[in-house]
């Protein structure tokens, strides 16, 4: 497994719930994730959702098109999922999901982490 790019990502916590939760907050999560991220974001009990969950999600978007070595296309071209025990993971799809096939990606490895006040995310491309 040969690595084909590596991205990282961090978000101030505070500025993201201010963005998210503000004004415009609504336009911009309906905008730039999923409704199963979203829905996932919401799973803990805070309503409308989790703004620690979300600002990691987003950290991993970011990450996904530094690895690639472009700018942001859309942020549900990037789905942050996870597994039966909660591990991340990334779907690539719209024009992310056709670079990848044109540039013969294998798959991306996401991981995220944060804190009170900071969320990163680090993906790997592989081949």
């Amino acid at each position: 497994m040969g690595i084909k790019g590596i991205g990282i990502d961090i978000v101030d916590i505070n500025e993201f719930k201010q963005t998210a939760c503000g004004k415009r907050g609504k336009d911009f999560v309906s905008r730039n994730f999923t409704e199963n991220e979203i829905a996932y974001a919401a799973s803990i009990g805070i309503k409308p959702f989790c703004p620690l969950r979300l600002s990691a999600n987003f950290a991993a978007k970011e990450a996904a098109y530094k690895a690639f070595g472009i700018g942001w296309i859309n942020g549900k071209d990037v789905e942050v999922t996870h597994d039966a025990k909660g591990a991340p993971r990334l779907s690539l799809k719209g024009e992310i999901g056709k670079i990848k096939k044109k540039r013969k990606i294998g798959g991306a490895l996401v991981s995220l982490s944060y804190t009170n006040s900071h969320a990163i995310a680090v993906v790997i491309l592989t081949s």
